[in-house]
C-alpha cells in the first residue's frame, strides 16, 4: 500500500470545485463510468438503522483503472488523459469528464471515497484499491494490484453521506437531465443508468419522440432518425444532432439549426446511416478524398430533411408557448391600454398578439432576458409600428440588430409581411362589415316593402350593433328583462354582487316595463362611467309626448333607485324613430341652451335624447367616410347587397359580421 501526493493542495482543490454540489458531483463519478466505456452504470444509497443515508455506491461495468496509468488520473489533477481526448475531439460525447477533477468532488457530501477497480492488462484482470479522505484531497492511498477473475468495472463507495437537504425526487429529476440525452443516444446499445435498482426512465420530460426514415434514392442511401423533444433544459447539453454510424456508434455531433433561438424548443435529433462509417465531418488537408463529407449530397438531403420536419414540430409548440408569453406580457403591463369592449381596441390588441406572435416564432431570441420596462418599449414600439403602417421599418431595425442567416431574413420579411397584409385584411373587413350593418339598418327602416318591425327586426339588429350608440358599451339586457332584471345585472357590473333571479325587487308602477337596449359603458380602470337605455320606434310611428313619456317613465325609475346609482355616471336615454312632431321639437327647442344636438331633457347627470334614424345615419356615414374613401369601398355595393333580401334574411344573415359586438350579460 502507497501513499502518493497530488500536485495541488486540498484548499486549492476545493476552491478549484466549488460550484460542485451534491447532485452534480454523484453525476461525475457516473460520466466516469460511462467515459470508461462502461454500459451499466448503477448508483445506490446504503441505508442506516433509522433508513438515513450512511453511504452511497456507484458501480460501473467500464474497462476500470489501470493502475500503470493511475499517475495520470489522480496526480495531474487539470490534465488527465480525458481532457487530451476532449481536446482532441470536443464534437463527441464519449468523454464528459470534468477535466479530470470528478474524482475529487466526492468532499461535497461525504467524508471517504474507496474505489475498488478491475482492469485487464495482457490478456489478465487485475484488482486493486484507491483510497482518499476529504480532509487530504491532495493525497492518495492505491493498494498492490492482484490477480482475480472478476470481470471488469469500477465500484466507488462513499462514506458518511452528509448532506440534510437531500432530497431523492430532486435527486432523479437531476439525474434524467443531465443523462436523458446521453441513455437516449444509446438506447441500441442498451446503455443504463440504474439508481437504487430501476433503471431511470426519462419519460416524464420526453414531450415528444418521433421516429422517420429517410431514403436518398440517388445514391440509395438509407437514414433512420429519432427526433426528441424536451419539456425541460438539459444540463450543459445543447440542442444537438447526433450522427451514428452502422455500428451504432456515435461519429459526431453540432448543434442544431434551431439551438440556442431563445424559444425554450429543446430538442435532440440522432441520425443514424451507413455513409457515417467513413466519413470526412471536419475539414482535413489529411483525409482521403474519396470519403464522404459535409460537401455530398446525401450530408444535404438528410439535413434538408431533418431541419425541415423539425420546424414542423416546432410551430405547435411555439403558438402554445407564445400564447403564455404574451399572457405575462399583458400581465406586465406591457401591453397599451386597450379597451377588450371596444371593437377597435380589440381588433388593435389582437393585430399585436399576431405580430408578437409572427416575431416570436421567426426570432424569438428579441423577447429573451427582457425586464418589464424593456417589454413594455419592445411591445409599443410593435404597437406604433402597427398604427403607423412601417413594418418595413420595423424589419430593417431588426434586421440591423440581429445577426441573422439569408434563410431567417427571408422568413421574417415573409412572416412581416403576411402579418403586414393580415392587419389591413382585418380592418378593412372590420369596416367593411360595419358599413354593410348601416346599410342593412337603412333597408329595414327606409324600405317599407320589407315591413319591418321593431321586435322581430330593428331589435335584433341593434342588440347586435350597439356600438352604433358608442364603442365602449357592453349590453346589459336587450328585449324581454324587466327593470328588477336589469338591476340584477347591473348590480353584478358595477360591483361584482351576485343575486339570485327574482330576488332584485324595486317598488314602482314602471317596474314591469322593458327596455329595448340597456348598455353600460366601462373605462380602462374597470369601473362604468356612462349607462344607456334605447328605445327603437317603428319606423311607420311618428315621435310625440306619448313616446316621450315612455323614456320618461324609465328615466323616472332609474332616478328612483338608489341601486341604479354609482359614483359620476352619466345615464343617456335614447328615443329613435323616423320623424317626430312639434311636441318633440318643442322640448328640444327647451334644452337647446345646453348647446347638445337632439337634446329634449337634462337632469340631475340623465340626459333624453330623440333622434332619427336620419341622423343617425349621416353621424356613422360621416364618422366612416374618411375610411370609407381610403380603402375605396364603395356605399353602393352594401345597398345593393341588402336591397335584394328579406327582413328575415337581414337580421339572420347578421350572424357572420366581425362587427357584431358581445351579447347581452347573463349571470
Amino acid at each position: 500500500m502507497a501513499v502518493n501526493k497530488i500536485e495541488v493542495e486540498t484548499t486549492g482543490i476545493k476552491r478549484a470545485l466549488k460550484k460542485f454540489n451534491t447532485f452534480s458531483a454523484i453525476s461525475q463519478y457516473i460520466w466516469n463510468g460511462f467515459d470508461a466505456n462502461a454500459t451499466t452504470v448503477k448508483v445506490d444509497f446504503i441505508k442506516n438503522q433509522f433508513n438515513g443515508i450512511s453511504g452511497l455506491v456507484v458501480k460501473d461495468n467500464g474497462y476500470g483503472i489501470n493502475s500503470k496509468k493511475l499517475q495520470y488520473k489522480f496526480k495531474n489533477i487539470f490534465e488527465s488523459n480525458k481532457t487530451v481526448k476532449k481536446r482532441a475531439n470536443k464534437n463527441s460525447s464519449h468523454i464528459r469528464g470534468e477535466n479530470g477533477i470528478g474524482r475529487f468532488t466526492f468532499f461535497t457530501f461525504s467524508s471517504r471515497a474507496e474505489w475498488t477497480t478491475i482492469y485487464e492488462d495482457d490478456g489478465v484482470n487485475y484488482k486493486y484499491k484507491i483510497i482518499m479522505d476529504a480532509s487530504n484531497l491532495d493525497e492518495y492511498i492505491d493498494t498492490e494490484p492482484e490477480v482475480t477473475t472478476e470481470t471488469v468495472g469500477t465500484t466507488v463507495e462513499f462514506m458518511n453521506f452528509q448532506d440534510p437537504k437531500f432530497d431523492f425526487d430532486e435527486y432523479y429529476e437531476y439525474m434524467m437531465l443531465e443523462f436523458a440525452w446521453y441513455l437516449e443516444l444509446n438506447s441500441e446499445n442498451n446503455y443504463q443508468l440504474i439508481l437504487d435498482g430501476t433503471a431511470i426512465n426519462y419519460s416524464s420530460i420526453l414531450e415528444n419522440k418521433q421516429k422517420k426514415t429517410y431514403y436518398f434514392e440517388e445514391t440509395q442511401s438509407c437514414f433512420d432518425v429519432v427526433f426528441c423533444i424536451w419539456n425541460k433544459k438539459l444540463h450543459e447539453e445543447y440542442s444537438k444532432y447526433y450522427y451514428i454510424n452502422s455500428k451504432n456508434i456515435e461519429q459526431f455531433k453540432e448543434n442544431t439549426t434551431l439551438n440556442n433561438k431563445g424559444d425554450k424548443f429543446f430538442h435532440s435529433v440522432y441520425i443514424k446511416s451507413k455513409i457515417f462509417d467513413d466519413f470526412r465531418f471536419e475539414d482535413d488537408a489529411e483525409q482521403i478524398s474519396f470519403i464522404n463529407g459535409k460537401d455530398s449530397e446525401e450530408y444535404k438531403f438528410i439535413i434538408r430533411k431533418v431541419d425541415s420536419h423539425l420546424k414542423n414540430m416546432r410551430n405547435p409548440y411555439i403558438k402554445e408557448y407564445t400564447k403564455t408569453y404574451i399572457s405575462s406580457l399583458k400581465k406586465n403591463g406591457a401591453y397599451p391600454k386597450l379597451d377588450n369592449k371596444n371593437a377597435l381596441d380589440r381588433f388593435r390588441e389582437e393585430s399585436l398578439d399576431k405580430m408578437i406572435e409572427t416575431i416570436y416564432s421567426a426570432q424569438p431570441k428579441i423577447f429573451t432576458g427582457l425586464n418589464i420596462p424593456q417589454q413594455k418599449t419592445l411591445v409599443r414600439l410593435f404597437d406604433m409600428t402597427l398604427q403607423s403602417g412601417e413594418i418595413d421599418s420595423l424589419y430593417k431595425i431588426i434586421e440591423g440588430v440581429l445577426d441573422m442567416q439569408v434563410q431567417e431574413r427571408d422568413e421574417l420579411a415573409n412572416l412581416l409581411e403576411y402579418t403586414k397584409m393580415s392587419h389591413i385584411t382585418k380592418a378593412i373587413t372590420l369596416i367593411k362589415d360595419r358599413l354593410q350593418a348601416i346599410a342593412d339598418l337603412k333597408q329595414l327602416v327606409l324600405n317599407k316593402d320589407l315591413k319591418a318591425n321593431e321586435r322581430d327586426h330593428l331589435q335584433k339588429l341593434i342588440e347586435q350593433h350597439y356600438w352604433i350608440f358608442g364603442e365602449e358599451y357592453h349590453l346589459v339586457t336587450a328585449e324581454e328583462p324587466d327593470f328588477e332584471e336589469a338591476l340584477r345585472r347591473f348590480i353584478y357590473v358595477l360591483r361584482g354582487e351576485k343575486h339570485s333571479k327574482g330576488s332584485i325587487k324595486i317598488d314602482d308602477k314602471n317596474k314591469q316595463r322593458e327596455m329595448d337596449i340597456f348598455a353600460v359603458q366601462r373605462k380602462l380602470d374597470g369601473k362604468i362611467k356612462k349607462s344607456i337605455i334605447v328605445e327603437l320606434k317603428h319606423p311607420a310611428i311618428t315621435l310625440g309626448s306619448k313616446e316621450l313619456q315612455q323614456v320618461k317613465d324609465y328615466f323616472n325609475v332609474i332616478d328612483k333607485e338608489d341601486r341604479f346609482k354609482g359614483d359620476n355616471i352619466e345615464w343617456i336615454f335614447y328615443l329613435v324613430g323616423n320623424k317626430f312632431n312639434s311636441e318633440i321639437s318643442g322640448e328640444i327647442e327647451n334644452a337647446k341652451s345646453h348647446g347638445e344636438r337632439s337634446l329634449a331633457y337634462n337632469v340631475n347627470r340623465k340626459k333624453i335624447y330623440v333622434k332619427t334614424w336620419s341622423e343617425i345615419f349621416t353621424e356613422q356615414e360621416i364618422n366612416y367616410n374618411f375610411l370609407q374613401e381610403k380603402l375605396m369601398l364603395q356605399q353602393e355595393i352594401f345597398i345593393k347587397r341588402s336591397s335584394n333580401k328579406t327582413a328575415n334574411e337581414i337580421t339572420t344573415e347578421q350572424k357572420d359580421n366581425t362587427a357584431i359586438r358581445p351579447k347581452e350579460i347573463v349571470i
